[in-house]
């Protein structure tokens, strides 16, 4: 099983996140330029060099963080079938498949805090006579679909109405 066709929203947030500390050292380089101009008189082609790499590393990744909502917001909902929930080193791993119009079957998995959250998942389901999870589709018309399982849990617990059909 490879993860190829699994998506990770983290990652959008992880690049919200980089954004901000690149502006702050972009910001601290101009600023560092200014003090240099100004006080030593000598031209501050350092500072320009670290301003402008890092206002572009600022710009990349506030693009990358723009482009996984997007995504995010024009995916898919569906459903999909489970193949396998199992904790590993105190980690959820949710294995499914689910089926994309023009595609085919792609297989993806979750990873989700909780050791518990295997348990709590497979009792939900079995509570609810139910084999398919809520997961939402990202890019289905293109070559490489992928896919997340919608599951939401608050501090290792599940919540059961995210499972719920």
């Amino acid at each position: 099983m490879t993860r190829n066709h699994s998506f990770e929203p983290r990652t959008g947030k992880a690049q919200f996140f980089f954004g901000i500390c690149y502006g702050l050292i972009a910001l601290i380089a101009v600023v560092m330029a200014v003090y240099v101009k100004v006080e030593m008189g000598t031209e501050p082609y350092m500072q320009y060099f670290m301003a402008a790499l890092f206002g572009l590393l600022t710009v990349k990744s506030f693009y990358l963080y723009s482009r996984v909502k997007k995504l995010i917001a024009q995916g898919t909902r569906q459903t999909a079938k489970m193949l396998s929930c199992e904790s590993v080193r105190g980690i959820t791993v949710v294995r499914a498949r689910t089926e994309i119009e023009g595609y085919g079957p792609i297989e993806f998995e979750q990873r989700l805090a909780g050791v518990r959250l295997a348990d709590e998942i497979k009792r939900v389901m079995a509570e609810n006579k139910q084999s398919t999870l809520p997961c939402i589709v990202i890019a289905g018309q293109s070559r490489h679909p992928r896919a997340m399982l919608t599951i939401a849990t608050d501090h290792g617990r599940l919540k059961p109405e995210s499972i719920a059909l």
